[in-house]
Protein backbone atom coordinates (compact mmCIF):
# COMPACT_ATOMS: atom_id res chain seq x y z
CA UNK A 1 0.00 0.00 0.00
CA UNK A 2 3.21 2.80 0.83
CA UNK A 3 4.31 2.01 -2.64
CA UNK A 4 1.10 2.90 -4.18
CA UNK A 5 0.43 5.84 -2.64
CA UNK A 6 3.82 7.00 -2.91
CA UNK A 7 3.88 6.38 -6.65
CA UNK A 8 0.28 7.61 -7.18
CA UNK A 9 0.77 10.65 -5.69
CA UNK A 10 3.90 11.43 -7.08
CA UNK A 11 2.22 11.45 -10.16
CA UNK A 12 -0.67 13.44 -8.90
CA UNK A 13 1.57 16.06 -7.79
CA UNK A 14 3.86 16.20 -10.68
CA UNK A 15 0.52 16.29 -12.77
CA UNK A 16 -0.97 18.93 -11.11
CA UNK A 17 1.67 21.69 -12.39
CA UNK A 18 2.56 20.34 -15.76
CA UNK A 19 3.43 22.72 -18.37
CA UNK A 20 2.72 25.58 -16.19
CA UNK A 21 5.09 28.24 -17.61
CA UNK A 22 7.54 29.76 -15.39
CA UNK A 23 5.99 33.05 -14.93
CA UNK A 24 3.11 31.60 -14.64
CA UNK A 25 3.93 29.53 -11.32
CA UNK A 26 5.24 33.01 -9.87
CA UNK A 27 1.95 34.41 -9.34
CA UNK A 28 -0.11 34.94 -6.52
CA UNK A 29 -3.66 34.47 -6.23
CA UNK A 30 -3.59 37.03 -3.19
CA UNK A 31 -1.00 38.83 -1.25
CA UNK A 32 -0.44 36.38 1.84
CA UNK A 33 -1.14 33.30 -0.36
CA UNK A 34 1.93 30.71 -2.23
CA UNK A 35 2.41 30.63 -5.80
CA UNK A 36 2.49 27.78 -7.60
CA UNK A 37 5.88 27.44 -7.63
CA UNK A 38 6.41 28.00 -3.71
CA UNK A 39 3.95 25.08 -3.40
CA UNK A 40 5.98 22.79 -5.10
CA UNK A 41 9.17 24.11 -3.66
CA UNK A 42 7.04 23.51 0.06
CA UNK A 43 6.44 20.28 -1.00
CA UNK A 44 10.18 19.90 -1.95
CA UNK A 45 11.87 20.63 0.96
CA UNK A 46 9.01 19.03 3.45
CA UNK A 47 9.69 15.66 1.32
CA UNK A 48 13.57 15.63 2.10
CA UNK A 49 12.87 16.87 5.74
CA UNK A 50 10.47 13.61 5.98
CA UNK A 51 12.93 11.26 4.18
CA UNK A 52 16.00 12.40 6.45
CA UNK A 53 13.59 11.69 9.25
CA UNK A 54 12.34 8.29 8.53
CA UNK A 55 16.08 7.03 7.17
CA UNK A 56 17.72 8.57 9.77
CA UNK A 57 16.38 9.97 13.51
CA UNK A 58 13.57 6.54 13.61
CA UNK A 59 14.21 4.32 16.57
CA UNK A 60 11.61 1.36 18.35
CA UNK A 61 8.23 2.70 18.76
CA UNK A 62 7.14 3.33 21.97
CA UNK A 63 4.25 0.89 22.93
CA UNK A 64 1.93 3.54 24.25
CA UNK A 65 2.01 5.14 20.35
CA UNK A 66 -1.29 5.96 18.98
CA UNK A 67 -1.96 4.34 15.45
CA UNK A 68 -3.40 7.04 13.30
CA UNK A 69 -2.85 5.68 10.01
CA UNK A 70 -6.94 6.08 9.01
CA UNK A 71 -6.31 9.49 10.48
CA UNK A 72 -3.50 10.41 8.11
CA UNK A 73 -5.34 8.75 5.21
CA UNK A 74 -8.68 10.84 5.81
CA UNK A 75 -7.86 14.19 6.67
CA UNK A 76 -4.65 14.97 4.92
CA UNK A 77 -6.23 16.39 1.78
CA UNK A 78 -8.90 18.11 3.74
CA UNK A 79 -8.12 21.72 1.92
CA UNK A 80 -10.53 22.86 4.47
CA UNK A 81 -8.04 23.12 7.11
CA UNK A 82 -5.11 25.56 6.43
CA UNK A 83 -2.01 24.76 8.24
CA UNK A 84 1.14 27.24 8.78
CA UNK A 85 4.14 24.86 7.94
CA UNK A 86 7.05 24.92 9.63
CA UNK A 87 10.35 27.21 9.38
CA UNK A 88 12.25 25.00 7.54
CA UNK A 89 9.16 24.04 5.03
CA UNK A 90 8.81 27.62 4.03
CA UNK A 91 9.00 28.70 0.67
CA UNK A 92 12.14 31.14 0.24
CA UNK A 93 12.95 31.28 -3.54
CA UNK A 94 15.01 28.16 -3.23
CA UNK A 95 14.41 27.25 -6.93
CA UNK A 96 14.66 29.24 -10.39
CA UNK A 97 11.91 27.44 -11.50
CA UNK A 98 9.52 24.92 -11.85
CA UNK A 99 11.84 22.45 -13.84
CA UNK A 100 14.33 22.23 -11.49
CA UNK A 101 11.81 21.90 -8.28
CA UNK A 102 10.41 18.87 -10.18
CA UNK A 103 13.47 17.51 -10.59
CA UNK A 104 14.20 17.81 -6.83
CA UNK A 105 10.86 16.44 -5.46
CA UNK A 106 11.21 13.62 -8.47
CA UNK A 107 14.72 12.82 -6.77
CA UNK A 108 13.42 12.93 -3.18
CA UNK A 109 10.34 10.65 -4.21
CA UNK A 110 12.44 8.45 -5.64
CA UNK A 111 14.46 7.57 -2.71
CA UNK A 112 11.54 7.40 -0.44
CA UNK A 113 10.13 4.73 -2.90
CA UNK A 114 13.35 2.97 -3.40
CA UNK A 115 13.82 3.05 0.82
CA UNK A 116 10.21 1.45 1.48
CA UNK A 117 10.74 -1.39 -1.23
CA UNK A 118 14.24 -2.46 0.57
CA UNK A 119 12.16 -2.27 3.66
CA UNK A 120 9.75 -4.37 2.27
CA UNK A 121 12.30 -7.12 0.85
CA UNK A 122 13.94 -7.14 3.97
CA UNK A 123 10.54 -7.52 6.07
CA UNK A 124 11.38 -4.62 8.19
CA UNK A 125 7.77 -3.18 10.05
CA UNK A 126 8.06 0.38 9.57
CA UNK A 127 5.13 0.21 12.12
CA UNK A 128 7.74 -0.97 14.31
CA UNK A 129 9.41 2.11 14.66
CA UNK A 130 9.02 5.98 15.12
CA UNK A 131 10.05 9.55 14.01
CA UNK A 132 8.97 13.00 15.02
CA UNK A 133 7.42 15.06 12.42
CA UNK A 134 8.23 18.60 12.32
CA UNK A 135 5.02 19.82 12.39
CA UNK A 136 3.46 19.67 15.85
CA UNK A 137 0.24 18.94 14.90
CA UNK A 138 1.29 15.02 13.87
CA UNK A 139 3.97 14.70 16.27
CA UNK A 140 5.73 11.07 17.25
CA UNK A 141 4.46 8.96 14.35
CA UNK A 142 5.41 5.70 13.66
CA UNK A 143 7.79 5.67 10.17
CA UNK A 144 4.75 3.84 8.21
CA UNK A 145 2.51 7.14 9.14
CA UNK A 146 5.61 9.32 8.25
CA UNK A 147 5.15 7.32 4.36
CA UNK A 148 1.76 8.05 4.59
CA UNK A 149 1.95 11.62 5.62
CA UNK A 150 4.58 11.89 2.50
CA UNK A 151 2.19 10.65 0.02
CA UNK A 152 -1.38 12.83 1.24
CA UNK A 153 0.76 15.69 1.64
CA UNK A 154 1.86 15.55 -2.14
CA UNK A 155 -2.06 15.06 -2.89
CA UNK A 156 -3.01 17.46 -0.37
CA UNK A 157 -0.73 20.19 -2.56
CA UNK A 158 -1.42 18.89 -5.62
CA UNK A 159 -4.91 19.97 -4.73
CA UNK A 160 -3.88 23.38 -3.56
CA UNK A 161 -1.97 24.03 -6.66
CA UNK A 162 -5.57 22.87 -8.54
CA UNK A 163 -6.75 25.90 -6.50
CA UNK A 164 -4.73 28.12 -7.57
CA UNK A 165 -4.70 27.59 -11.13
CA UNK A 166 -8.70 27.93 -11.05
CA UNK A 167 -8.37 31.40 -9.03
CA UNK A 168 -5.76 32.51 -11.49
CA UNK A 169 -7.35 31.25 -14.75
CA UNK A 170 -4.50 29.48 -15.14
CA UNK A 171 -4.08 26.52 -18.07
CA UNK A 172 -1.46 24.56 -18.61
CA UNK A 173 0.79 25.91 -22.04
CA UNK A 174 -1.38 29.23 -21.66
CA UNK A 175 -1.07 32.32 -20.52
CA UNK A 176 -3.53 33.13 -17.57
CA UNK A 177 -6.47 35.08 -18.10
CA UNK A 178 -5.61 39.11 -16.98
CA UNK A 179 -7.08 39.73 -13.47
CA UNK A 180 -7.60 43.56 -14.34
Amino acid sequence: MLLRLLRASRETFLASFAGIRDEDSRRKPAEHCWSILETVEHLTMAEGIMFRLITETRCKKQADLPNREQVFLSVLTDRSRKMMSPEGGQPCGRFAGLEEAAAQFSSSRDKAIEFVQQCKQSHEDLGATQVTHPHPAAGTVSTREMVIIMARHAERHALQIEEIKNTLGITAGRAAVSQD
